[in-house]
């Protein structure tokens, strides 16, 4: 009476249709060999070149945000591809912190280089003067320039030396200006000190970025199964 329930069997003609196996959880499946070699490549290799890549042409103003959303598009497309690659998610605080890197300084070594090897001393006139606040509340002043003669300045406006408040308003400054408007123009006490500095962290970055990748799927590789197991 108390025992368990017999299972009553199937009447005739009547089969029972099959279980369907348990589904793994997500963070137990894993990607094909091929998938993981092929995935790894392109994120190690790519990824960071495309992110300077944008990171550098947004060092045009001009086009400065459609680059800047590109690379961001980029960084997180490549933070899925290392999620294919190594599951665990160990990777992905590396991989946010390596990505901020080559989102950061690309445009600024960008423009730096730029402006320390192609920009000329030229006189202008300080047309408007705008006052800003950095994240810190750092008051600081931007100003809108043109030349003498009245001719515009590709990317009219500056910081820095020249530029410091309502007074600069109708007085001669000196700023550093690209000739082709590669660059925004920069006052003359431009610090480009760190231009080595930061051009070696964008390569660093970039580097450890492509180990990180291949030593991921490297591990992921090792710790796959056979396909005879699998089977």
């Amino acid at each position: 009476m108390g025992g368990k329930k017999q299972k009553r069997p199937p009447a005739e003609g009547v089969v029972r249709p099959k279980r369907t196996p348990k589904r793994k959880p997500a963070k137990d499946r894993r990607a094909s060999a091929r998938t993981v070699r092929w995935t790894a490549g392109l994120v190690a290799v790519l990824a960071p070149l495309l992110i300077v890549g944008l990171m550098v042409g947004a060092g045009n103003p001009d086009v400065a945000a459609p680059c800047t959303v590109a690379a961001v598009v980029v960084l997180v497309a490549a933070l899925g591809g290392l999620m294919v690659v190594r599951t665990s998610g160990w990777v992905l605080w590396p991989g946010v912190l390596l990505g901020i890197v080559m989102l950061a300084l690309p445009t600024a070594v960008f423009r730096a280089e730029v402006t320390a090897h192609r920009a000329v001393r030229t006189d202008v006139v300080v047309t408007w003067v705008h006052e800003e606040r950095d994240r810190r509340g750092h008051a600081g002043w931007k100003c809108g320039i043109r030349r003498p003669d009245g001719q515009p300045v590709p990317h009219g406006e500056f910081v820095g030396s020249g530029c410091s408040g309502p007074q600069s308003t109708g007085a001669t400054a000196t700023v550093l200006l690209d000739p082709d408007g590669w660059v925004p123009p920069a006052g003359t006490d431009l610090d480009l000190a760190f231009l080595s500095e930061g051009a070696y962290a964008v390569g660093a970055a970039a580097l450890l970025w492509a180990l990180m990748t291949v030593g991921a799927a490297r591990r992921t590789l090792r710790e796959s199964p056979p396909r005879a197991e699998r089977r």
